[in-house]
């Protein structure tokens, strides 16, 4: 009867969380059935994984898809570091070198935050049935700074971390341009991090059907792409999209006729193989710059730590942190997040870095669906137990 019980509650939140991720409509409800089968990838990790403590053992078992960086300014002998080395998908991670570019760039006074965007010009690079929700949120929230069509830049940058709208990153990639961006990644002295690509060239690139062609003779022909081709096309892919209006109405057309990529969650989730990836490691050291206000300039530090405090505000972190600042991702089968801060607690300040990738499609679910991955990440840092019980896992 337990057993009864659990799998009404699962499939209950399940059903929930894909009507938010996927839309309330009866095409969702279609995907959700012929996807039936990928939902039992990982189900015997949702009834072990129902805490915290319990998603420890998830991560001491399954190296291959988790990584975790957790480290201490004032206190290296506690550092966390689980596959640190380890390269996996950033998703919206990359926002992080386009706000830091942004930042740079306002400290060099060659732009202003009070420069209005049209927002039709954003909208372009929305594709349909791609985080749609999150593009909707987003404008709903620019609403009240909306004036005549026009945002204020500071509001849109700010508004492309907390919602994580692919369609501002897309739109901020292309205007803070990828000289700056360069410049800006070279300053860092990354050596592990592959170039941010825009996200709709991203997506036009995997369509199977927009290439005539079945998921996994495309996935493969992409697959055997060298990095530098692959980049070539998926930046072909992104300005053909915003500047080409038969390409732009061909693309819709596609996405429009097949509910986005077309594809099962399993696919889905194997394109995330494609996408620029990073290490723990190298982010969490980023982090650790940003927390001591080493990011390039105190200037830009300050800026980029403004830009990220959203959850200590949104969320209501304040009983627990003195402050907090973080940006996430949560597509689907990838779960990851980079974050800075310092508990009430203890006062020690943190940079982390934490990836969960490729995940079991039944899993994925039942993580996003609790937010736990953000959960984790934050209490990693006020919480000396989970330290310890992580700890305790990868050293099996």
């Amino acid at each position: 009867m337990r057993i009864l019980k659990f799998i009404g509650v699962f499939l209950g939140t399940l059903l929930a969380v894909f009507l938010l991720v996927f839309g309330f409509n009866l095409d969702a409800l279609k995907t959700l059935y012929d996807n039936s089968g990928d939902l039992q990838e990982g189900q015997e990790w949702v009834s072990k994984a129902t805490s915290l403590k319990g998603l420890t053992q998830y991560i001491g078992s399954n190296p291959q898809h988790t990584a975790i960086v957790s480290q201490s300014v004032t206190n290296p002998d506690t550092t966390i570091n689980y596959g640190g080395k380890k390269l996996h998908t950033m998703g919206t991670l990359s926002n992080f070198f386009l706000i830091t570019t942004y930042a740079q760039l306002l400290e060099e006074e060659q732009l202003d935050p009070n420069q209005t965007i049209a927002w039709d010009s954003v909208d372009r690079y929305q594709l349909p049935f791609i985080d749609a929700s999150h593009h909707d949120n987003a404008k709903q929230a620019l609403q009240s700074h909306t004036i005549n069509g026009q945002v204020p830049l500071d509001k849109l940058v700010e508004t492309a971390i907390i919602y994580n709208d692919l369609a501002i990153s897309d739109y901020l990639y292309f205007a803070l341009g990828s000289d700056a961006i360069a410049k800006t990644m070279q300053k860092l002295e990354l050596s592990s991090t592959d170039f941010p690509l825009p996200f709709s060239g991203l997506y036009i690139t995997l369509h199977p059907s927009l290439h005539d062609k079945e998921f996994e003779a495309h996935f493969e022909d992409l697959t055997n792409l060298s990095k530098n081709e692959f980049r070539a096309k998926v930046l072909d892919n992104a300005q053909q999209y915003i500047f080409n209006e038969d390409f732009h109405e061909r693309v819709r057309k596609a996405f429009n006729d097949h509910n986005g990529l077309g594809i099962g969650f399993t696919e889905r989730r194997n394109l995330l193989q494609l996408f620029p990836k990073s290490s723990a490691q190298e982010l969490s050291r980023l982090m650790l710059q940003l927390e001591q206000d080493k990011l390039i300039s105190p200037g830009v530090s300050r800026h980029v730590k403004d830009l990220m405090d959203w959850p200590y505000a949104e969320q209501g972190l304040n009983n627990d942190f003195k402050y907090y600042g973080a940006i996430y991702d949560n597509r689907l089968g990838l779960l990851n997040g980079i974050d800075y801060g310092a508990s009430v607690y203890s006062e020690e300040p943190f940079g982390q870095a934490v990836f969960f990738d490729s995940l079991q499609v039944a899993f994925w679910f039942h993580m996003s669906s609790n937010f736990m991955h953000q959960d984790y990440q934050q209490r990693l840092m006020w919480d000396p137990a989970l330290r310890d019980a992580t700890l305790q896992e990868i050293n099996k």
